[in-house]
């Protein structure tokens, strides 16, 4: 399905939309670039351009901030669409009385006269068009920072969007609906003696079902703010380190122990890696246990196994009067033993225990370097502990000669220390899975999510069985995992994609300090050389990053969706605005453009020798009226101030 932009027109509203008209052709082009000022309308443009798309509710209070002046009593917003070539328009009409926002739709060729209340696109089209996705091709730079940021989920939501792996999971809970109305009608089929017993059951069952609810909404919380928490905690340590820094006397001191810090961090992970390595070989643990291992092989050969009991111990069975078990043995009975014995330890068993005879007969290993990891470990930790006392007198040293400013940071990273330490407790008891810990803190199955979802799963079962629809739910629970399962590899294999692809484009975007995305898991793990996870990024690296992700996001996506952007490069140096201006715009069958004056440089020139494709608008205020110009030669003469008026 295809979407393209055609234009939009406004009436009443503020800045410079109090009456405006943008015509980007019956068959718009595919580059459009919109000069305007700051303040002349811009954001609120874009703004509404999401809200329309997205059919995102328009509240009273931000009804009222879109009117023009106070003596204007109403307004409106209408935008012209092409969909897979056939007209449409969506409109708000805005009422500054009362705050109200009606929209309407324009269908051409419509039975209903064209004109009709609400939003009213294609199904395919309406389903897709969300908040979340809006806000991708109607490009808020806000977004920039929120994609890389792993404690959200703001990628993965993309991804999940414009795929729509959100209706395959929908399908999980209309399987969860047909469960339900089977169990209602057999429900209906049991005697009045039975629905008692029924009907207690199914009470049980919802009073755990409200309860894991509850619990689910509370780890949910509880994480966001333990999340918000760490961040804040993160944002206290950053500005310590600093306020240090900016001292002549401490700068050094703080630059060493953060070297040696790092340090120690690298050691202590390559030991943690080793250790855990050697407790996986047995072997290594202890000298007792290579002792028995090599005893084990040596008894294996001595007794010839596999082969006296594959070959000699049927042979000389068959030769006896009475069986192993006790029982007579005839004629009949030792020709079945000689002919059956085949059966038993065949030749590729055989071969399987050979080599384990080997394995263990040769089995070596050095067992004091388990003994030398550990205690290489806990040294490394110990000189960890000691860096963070050494990091603590000197903060302490800097508030003793009057740093009032640090005392301050101190306090409250003492206080987000403390705060965090709740957090957590709290998450523990909401979450944890660990049996020994779920006694310790005396929790019940009302108390704890992972007890809750066992005590709900074993009331349903209950529940089912009186149904005597267990079955049918078994079925139903293996469907749905099967989805989950579907899902899970669906968005694996998203991300991997969108990941290559974003980095291929960063190898052309990003050529100052060369970046690349680890991976994808809610956000864009960065990384870059040097670093095994680079978390601040400038905001041109930023903004980069944002670019090349919904690049390859959006170009290689089953829907063809415009691409709308105010400022695009405004934060990037002109070496880099080039290469979007040479990158992006390819990769879009529409892209609209809105810019100031000091974008030309870069990145406007590159769309210069582009010929008919591209359309150029500028939009400017003269004498208290807005005018538009089109044409690339009032494009380039325009100098407007690009501050807010």
């Amino acid at each position: 399905m295809k979407v393209l932009i055609r234009g939009w027109k406004t009436r009443n509203l503020r800045g410079g939309l109090k009456h405006l008209d943008i015509d980007l052709g019956e068959v718009p082009t595919r580059w459009s670039l919109i000069q305007m000022p700051n303040g002349m309308g811009k954001t609120t443009t874009m703004a509404l351009l999401r809200k329309l798309l997205s059919n995102e509710t328009v509240a009273p209070t931000e009804v009222l901030d879109l009117r023009a002046d106070d003596q204007v009593e109403d307004g409106s917003f209408e935008l012209q669409l092409l969909i897979d070539d056939k007209p449409f328009r969506l409109g708000f009409e805005f009422d500054f009385k009362t705050g109200n926002a009606s929209r309407y739709t324009v269908r051409a060729e419509s039975r209903d006269g064209g004109r009709v209340p609400g939003r009213a696109l294609p199904n395919e089209l309406g389903d897709l068009l969300t908040p979340r996705l809006a806000e991708m091709f109607i490009f808020n730079g806000e977004l920039a920072k929120q994609i890389r940021d792993m404690n959200g989920q703001t990628a993965d939501n993309a991804i999940r969007s414009l795929y729509r792996l959100t209706q395959i999971a929908g399908l999980k809970a209309s399987v969860a609906q047909i469960v339900e109305i089977e169990q209602l009608r057999a429900a209906s089929l049991t005697t009045a003696k039975e629905d008692k017993g029924v009907n207690r059951m199914k009470n049980a069952r919802d009073e755990a079902l409200k309860a894991k609810f509850r619990l689910e909404s509370e780890e949910r919380t509880v994480s966001a703010q333990r999340a918000t928490m760490r961040r804040h905690l993160e944002e206290l340590e950053t500005a310590i380190k600093e306020h240090l820094a900016e001292n002549d006397d401490y700068r050094d001191r703080l630059n060493a122990l953060a070297t040696q810090q790092d340090d120690l961090t690298r050691e202590t992970q390559d030991l943690s890696k080793d250790a855990l390595s050697l407790l996986r070989q047995p072997p290594h643990v202890a000298p007792r246990l290579l002792e028995r291992l090599h005893h084990l092989g040596g008894r294996l050969f001595e007794l010839k196994l596999p082969e006296t009991i594959s070959s000699e111990f049927f042979q000389d069975l068959a030769k006896q009067e009475l069986c192993v078990c006790g029982r007579p043995l005839g004629h009949d009975e030792r020709e079945h033993i000689r002919t059956e014995s085949s059966k038993y330890l065949a030749q590729d068993q055989i071969s399987i225990i050979n080599q384990m005879k080997l394995a263990l007969r040769e089995t070596d290993a050095d067992t004091d370097r388990l003994s030398v990891t550990i205690t290489d470990l806990r040294d490394k930790l110990a000189a960890r502990q000691r860096l963070k006392a050494n990091r603590d007198r000197l903060e302490m040293e800097s508030i003793e000669n009057g740093d009032d400013i640090l005392g301050n940071l101190r306090k409250q990273r003492e206080e987000a220390v403390e705060a965090l330490s709740r957090l957590e407790h709290q998450y523990e008891r909401v979450a944890t899975k660990d049996a020994n810990r779920q006694r310790e803190l005396r929790l019940t199955w009302d108390m704890n999510l992972p007890l809750c979802n066992a005590e709900l799963k074993e009331r349903d079962n209950r529940y089912n069985t009186a149904l005597n629809t267990r079955r049918f739910n078994q079925k139903a629970e293996l469907l749905k995992a099967l989805i989950t399962d579907f899902e899970t590899k669906a968005l694996t294999r998203l991300r991997e994609r969108v990941r290559r692809l974003t980095n291929e484009k960063l190898v052309r975007i990003a050529r100052t300090e060369p970046l690349e995305v680890t991976r994808i898991a809610g956000g864009l793990a960065m990384a870059s050389p040097g670093l095994h996870e680079k978390k601040e990024l400038s905001e041109g690296q930023s903004l980069s990053v944002a670019y090349a992700f919904l690049t390859s996001l959006l170009s290689d996506a089953p829907y063809s969706l415009p691409f709308v952007v105010d400022s695009p490069v405004v934060s990037l140096d002109n070496s880099n605005r080039r290469e979007v201006g040479e990158l992006i715009p390819d990769l879009f069958d529409q892209m609209i453009m809105f810019v100031i004056s000091s974008e030309r440089d870069g990145f406007a020139e590159s769309f210069y020798r582009r010929g008919n494709a591209v359309r150029y608008l500028t939009i400017s205020r003269l004498d208290g009226q807005v005018r538009v110009d089109e044409g690339i030669s009032a494009f380039q003469a325009f100098h407007g101030r690009d501050t807010v008026q």
